[in-house]
């Protein structure tokens, strides 16, 4: 992409706002612009691994869902849910095998790309970006582990519960990530089925700790939501 693009500056501040550059000197950011165009992928699409495994992508806005599937029982599970900021596919960039798991845009999807190799190279000519992934994975296994865990040791209304405080913003109390997904995508994330989900969200509205108007759920009480989450305060 050339400085002369119109959209060069929004991209180049996006990238060097987002925390996996945010070491990254600015020239070395623009190097890397240089090499990316621009994609935009419409709601709803979806790619395989192996669409991707050839070039490396920065989300700019819009929600991508990475997941996994059954052929055999149809069902899926969420891995996670990426936002503007984010990039991918780590996993293809460290050891070149493609990974096992489908991409699916949640809303317009703007990206920038920029073919594997050319990313590698730019790594390798600013090692500074070595760490920078190191903690981008940590962060990842660790959100991992804690699924993982979950899903063995709490009840999937613990689940749910935790789910909406993690995507809670402090200052507004507004859901974000996840804000007006569908029960089905909301239970992808946390190992549970729509049914299950639409039950528990009842409870948690009878309860009071939250509301739901026009697909968007809507916390009224962060306390109480916090003790179900702790299961300190059943429904």
């Amino acid at each position: 992409m050339k400085p002369e693009n119109n959209h060069f500056l929004k991209y180049l501040e996006a990238l060097s706002s987002s925390p996996f550059f945010k070491d990254s000197s600015t020239g070395s950011i623009k190097e890397l612009l240089h090499s990316m165009s621009e994609e935009h992928w419409n709601a709803k699409s979806f790619k395989s691994s192996t669409d991707v495994m050839s070039t490396f992508h920065f989300i700019v806005s819009g929600r991508l869902k990475v997941y996994k599937s059954n052929p055999d029982s149809g069902r899926e599970h969420t891995v996670f849910v990426l936002s503007k900021g984010d990039v991918f596919d780590v996993l293809s960039l460290l050891d070149t095998k493609p990974h096992d798991v489908y991409w699916e845009a949640l809303d317009s999807l703007e990206v920038l790309k920029i073919p594997m190799e050319q990313m590698r190279h730019w790594i390798n000519k600013y090692p500074v970006m070595h760490k920078a992934i190191l903690y981008y994975l940590g962060d990842r296994m660790r959100q991992l582990m804690d699924v993982a865990t979950d899903v063995t040791l709490h009840s999937t209304l613990v689940r749910l519960s935790a789910l909406l405080l993690k995507n809670i913003n402090g200052e507004t109390r507004k859901l974000e990530l996840i804000n007006n997904l569908p029960n089905d995508e909301i239970a992808g994330l946390i190992g549970t089925t729509r049914a299950v989900v639409s039950r528990h969200i009842q409870e948690l509205k009878r309860c009071g700790a939250i509301s739901v108007s026009r697909k968007q759920i809507n916390v009224k009480n962060l306390e109480l939501l916090l003790s179900i989450a702790e299961e300190k305060y059943i429904p």
